[in-house]
Parts: C-alpha cells; structure tokens; sequence
C-alpha cells in the first residue's frame, strides 16, 4: 500500500503536460468512436486538484453544467468561467472531441483536406484550418524535443513559396512575379529563393527541424536552430559545414566532421558519419512533395507532422492517444484569423 501511496503522490505533482503524457501513455482507451470523452478532459486538463487552464489557480469550483450536460468551472483567482477543453485547440470551434478524434485519424493515414472534410463533416476550410491549428499546437511541443548521445545534423533547402490567397493582405505584397505551376526557382544556387531547414536526428529516430532563414546557412540560425535542442554532452555529427564550428564551440559540445567525399569518418575506435540525417532529409522532401507546393509560412507545420506523426513508430491507438493528448495539452487560443496573418518567409525577407 505504501509504494501505491507513493505512485499516486508522485502523480499528483506532476507538472500539467506531463500528466497528460502520463495519461495518454498508460491509458491507451481514447477511442475516436466515443461519444464521450469529459471524463478524459476533465482527467488530463483539469486533475483532481481543479487547476484552472487560464492562471493555472488550484481555487476552482464546479459552476453548473451547460444544455448538452458539460461540466463548467469558476476560477476563484482570475474569475473565468471554463469548461474542460476550454483555452486550447478545439475551443470556440463548436465540434465534438470525437470529430477531433477521428480528424486526427484522417491525418495518421495522410489523407487529402477533401477526403478528411468529407469523412468528418465538416467544410473544406474548416479542414484546411484545423490541419494548421493541430499542427501549430504540435509545433509548440515539438520545440521541447532533446536530443542526447550522437547527434547527426546537416541542413536541407525547400524553394521559397508565396502560395496562398494575397489579394486581401493589407501588409504584404509579392516580391517577384508568381512561379507559375510550382516552376523551380530561377537563380542557380543557394540564393534568397531557397528556405534554409536545419535538421538533426538523435539516437532512436528523434528529430528536429525548423525554417530557419533564407539563403545560405550560416553560424547565427544554426545557434538559434539547435540552441536547447542538443545536449552539451552529446556527440554532434556533421559534414564539414564551418557553421557548425561556432555552434559546437560556443555550446560546449563534441563535434565530428566528415570530409565533403567521404561518408564516415573513425575516431575513438568509433565510426561516425552523416548517413540517418540524410535519409531525414529524403524521407521529408517525400513527405512535403507529396502536398504538390507547400506555401512557405507553413511549411513548418509540414515538418513538424513528418516528425510528429509520419517518423513516429508507435501503434496506431496508442499514437491517437498521444497526439489527441498533446494537442490539448497547449494552453493556446488559436483563431482562423491568425492563419493567414503568419509570415512569408522565416527570418527577415
């Protein structure tokens, strides 16, 4: 009894997106047919101590319950009034969870906006606009990854895109004429046409990337890239790229460099080389390929569903459970309006 007594107390601190972690790990029973899924909520957002999901006060109370029987809270603290899936994702979107649920699906098995509108009823912008505010939240975590041990990294490069509807933009206006058909970019090179992507992949498949600047990678995006991101005690694996050598140097951490015509490189009586962090970047470039032209200002988001979902290996209802859980974990309002309203291009243009 004592080391239950001890699991529940160690539980019960808990920070609140590890509880939801916890939750969706153990658990595994969020079933995207439910019609019911409060319990879950008030279990993962709420906990037994009542926090709020605005201040995160402990002084809440139960406030009645709406038509359709959902519980609401009152904050004592900041005097908000909430019910559990307020101040996240699916707020203020007038769907049930289950919708979510199987919207999530739709995206596990990379289905088209059309496709994923048609099976969960609901309008093809609401489609467009909920792969965004999914992944956006995703993103959000995706930012806290930690990568330990050896660390491969290297950049990739996307061409610029301005897709998108502009014609009502009060603040932004195209600065070249219009690639007609998704054509290549017209400077040879690495120019201000290309989206500079530095990547990295740990040890057991965990990688990062993020846009980062336009042109040629340079030591100031790779720091800002990767800073809180690698490990000051991990092996950094790299091509001979000089932009490394400030990071390593500054960040305190191992660098292994391998010449432009050799793949590996021995030292230690290890073996050291580039090979996972390039077969990242193919498996991304197929992924994002796949969507026939990625608007540039979301092309993050696209990377971050290759790393989140596609690159993940775990069972497809446990994978569910974690995602549907992750999603709600981001105490974060997003309305459609802020969609379009995201920069063009990363970085100063």
């Amino acid at each position: 009894m004592s080391a239950l007594t001890d699991f529940i107390t160690a539980y019960n601190e808990l920070s609140y997106s590890d509880r939801v972690v916890f939750y969706t790990t153990v658990s595994n029973d969020v079933n995207v047919s439910e019609d019911n899924l409060q319990p879950f909520l008030i279990e993962t957002r709420i906990t037994d101590k009542r926090v709020c999901v605005y201040c995160n006060g402990t002084h809440v109370v139960k406030n009645g319950t709406r038509k359709d029987g959902t519980q609401r809270y009152l904050c004592r603290d900041c005097g908000k009034s909430f019910i559990p899936s307020s101040h996240s994702v699916t707020s203020r979107t007038k769907k049930h969870l289950s919708v979510w649920a199987k919207y999530l699906k739709c995206m596990m098995e990379k289905k088209t906006l059309a496709e994923t509108a048609e099976e969960c009823r609901i309008a093809l912008s609401t489609s467009f606009a909920w792969r965004h505010k999914i992944l956006a939240s995703l993103g959000e975590l995706a930012d806290k990854v930690y990568l330990e041990g050896t660390v491969e990294a290297d950049e990739t490069y996307f061409n610029v895109s301005y897709k998108g509807n502009h014609s009502k933009s009060a603040d932004f206006s195209m600065p070249r004429p219009a690639h007609k058909r998704g054509n290549d970019s017209h400077t040879k090179g690495l120019s201000s046409e290309k989206v500079c992507v530095p990547c990295a992949i740990g040890e057991g498949g965990l990688a990062y990337a993020r846009p980062e600047k336009l042109g040629k990678v340079s030591s100031e995006c790779i720091e800002e890239a990767f800073d809180g991101i690698i490990s000051p005690g991990a092996i950094l694996c790299t091509d001979n790229e000089k932009a490394y050598r400030a990071f390593a140097g500054k960040a305190g951490i191992s660098l292994i460099q391998t010449d432009t015509d050799c793949r590996t490189v021995s030292e230690g009586g290890a073996v050291y080389g580039v090979q996972r962090i390039n077969a990242f970047h193919r498996s991304l470039k197929d992924f994002v390929r796949r969507f026939h032209g990625v608007s540039t200002k979301h092309l993050g988001n696209y990377i971050v569903w290759n790393d989140l979902i596609s690159c993940n290996h775990r069972e497809r209802d446990e994978l569910l459970a974690q995602l549907l859980g992750k999603v709600l974990c981001v105490r974060k309002t997003l309305y459609y309006r802020d969609i379009p309203r995201k920069a063009p291009v990363p970085g100063p243009a």
